[in-house]
């Protein structure tokens, strides 16, 4: 029974099967082609080889979202190694750690990155900047006469996350695992029609070569906006390479939403990937400043997004200027590609807005005592699935028994995401576990509260904290970026909001007001900040 495929066979099956000429990655003016795209990979993993570089080498990318990414990633794993995605926010000594960890042999920077990593890998580690000569000169390597890429379907590619909880770690995926998890040989069709599920290579190749940008069924070009060094963007690039697909990528160092707005509008794209509010709020409030959305959204079939809280009013505001698009809202991480997953069109969500579980995947709910939550059952409970997983974090013991605890015999990965059941059967997704206040032994999720006030019109962006409580422990906190509203008048609204919406224990004791932004520089909640607020407010 075929599982899945090394993806570098699958590249260069796809490459032989495609017209040459198809675009298969777009970066403003500059595109390579599948004939291209295969045979530069060939000739860098040559290149790579002949530096030294061995199977099971990890490899770093200190890259943005450029063609270059993908060429690195691709040519890696058909040289054997093992790429691993490197945050190019980095400090020297946050680069460092990872570099002596992860055992990098090699890092892929830009050149402005490239004296940091130099600074930051090891002895005998190769830098190779891809701005420079250097990288020019092994996309020229001539293949040797013996020369044939890796092929191992178990072979790993490393993805690096958890910076926010911690020092980054490296979540270690065998190809075979995550081309079941991702559902590469998955082909959607209409909705209410079965998928069509490839059962070998050549029938992933068939459909590939069938489905070009040109076709109906077709999702390209697809147009990923957020970073690809983050498990989320880089998976979905993955996906729809694996699939044949054309992949766009933003012409900007920095996402913009005009620039977005525009790309999707010169490409004719069909779909888009986002994660999140960091991504769906700028793009509504340009849209809305605009008022061209449904000229420049026309293309556009479906918005995809993971990795982050998409809130339903943002969704709103996105569909009013393309109400035939679909919104496919995933719950997702690093560690498990896809769990569950919400459909929004203009008629309505699917599970009412909450997640359902996806097929395959033997999706539970486990308490802190790892006793299963049964669908019907009361009780707020830690997300797991069984099905293909990763087999854990490179060189963290301790943390992979807790992460991927085998329970009645089967190997489960505890996701972190806290749900409840609903009746219908669908999943309420709550938020993370690392996230949870707890006051007066009542669990707060800061994600829920978010939702309600970042419904009001008030608010441009909302983080829900905790400060010290005498009677109850923690307090929630509410720490919002007001949307040109005068405080004074917003906080009675806001709490009414909340009083609407929310049980008594979660409504916010205090509201602290700023005018700075509340996310990181890759556009995920900044809750450091807040926090810091909050505190400055109580002392």
């Amino acid at each position: 029974m075929w599982l899945g495929e090394n993806f570098g066979v699958a590249l260069k099956a796809l490459a032989e099967a495609i017209e040459p000429s198809r675009p298969a990655l777009v970066h403003g003016g500059r595109t390579v082609t599948w004939g291209e795209f295969d045979s530069r990979t060939d000739a860098i993993a040559a290149g790579l080889r002949a530096r030294g570089l061995k199977p099971g080498d990890i490899a770093g990318q200190m890259l943005r979202n450029t063609p270059d990414y993908m060429l690195a990633y691709f040519s890696c794993i058909k040289a054997g190694l093992s790429p691993v995605n490197v945050n190019y926010h980095y400090k020297d000594r946050e680069l460092s750690d990872i570099c002596q960890r992860f055992g990098m042999k090699a890092l892929f920077a830009e050149s402005d990155f490239v004296d940091a990593a130099r600074s930051a890998a090891a002895d005998g580690a190769d830098v190779i900047d891809v701005s420079g000569a250097d990288w020019e000169a092994l996309q020229q390597t001539e293949l040797p006469a013996d020369f044939e890429i890796h092929s191992d379907p178990k072979a790993l590619f490393l993805t690096a996350t958890g910076g926010t909880t911690g020092m980054p770690k490296a979540v270690m995926w065998p190809m075979i695992e995550a081309w079941q998890a991702f559902s590469v040989s998955v082909w959607q069709r209409g909705f209410g029609e079965p998928p069509f599920v490839a059962t070998s290579l050549e029938a992933q190749v068939e459909e590939a070569a069938k489905i070009g940008p040109e076709h109906p069924a077709s999702t390209s070009p697809m147009i990923v906006l957020s970073p690809l060094m983050h498990g989320a963007g880089q998976f979905t690039a993955v996906i729809h390479l694996l699939k044949g697909g054309t992949l766009a990528l933003l012409p900007s160092e920095k996402f913009d939403a005009d620039t977005a707005i525009d790309e999707i509008h010169r490409l004719g794209a069909r779909g888009t990937f986002i994660v999140g509010d960091a991504f769906a709020l700028p793009l509504a409030d340009r849209l809305d400043a605009r008022g061209d959305g449904a000229e420049k959204l026309a293309s556009l079939r479906q918005i995809v997004s993971s990795g982050a809280v998409f809130s339903a009013a943002n969704k709103q505001r996105l569909l009013g200027h393309h109400p035939q698009m679909v919104i496919i809202d995933a719950l997702g991480s690093s560690e498990s590609s896809g769990t569950a997953v919400t459909i929004t069109t203009a008629a309505g969500s699917t599970g009412g807005g909450k997640f359902s579980a996806l097929p395959g995947r033997e999706t539970k709910l486990f308490d802190e005592d790892l006793n299963e939550i049964k669908q019907g059952e009361d009780g707020i409970g830690v997300v797991a699935r069984a099905g293909p997983l990763p087999l854990g974090y490179l060189g963290e013991d301790e943390k992979n028994a807790k992460t991927f605890p085998v329970i009645d015999g089967v190997r489960y990965l505890m996701t972190g995401d806290q749900a409840r059941w609903a009746e219908d059967g669908s999943l309420d997704f709550l938020g993370r576990d690392n996230m949870c206040i707890n006051t007066g032994g009542e669990k707060v999720f800061p994600e829920e509260v978010e939702a309600v006030l970042m419904e009001h019109d008030g608010v441009e962006d909302a983080r829900v904290v905790s400060l010290p409580d005498p009677r109850f422990g923690r307090k929630v906190v509410a720490v919002v970026k007001a949307d040109g509203a005068d405080a004074s008048e917003l906080e009675p609204a806001l709490d009414a909001c909340a009083r609407e919406g929310l049980a008594g224990y979660k409504i916010p004791r205090l509201y602290v007001f700023t005018k700075g932004s509340l996310r990181l520089n890759n556009g995920k909640p900044d809750y450091k900040t807040a926090q810091r607020l909050a505190d400055k407010v109580d002392t």
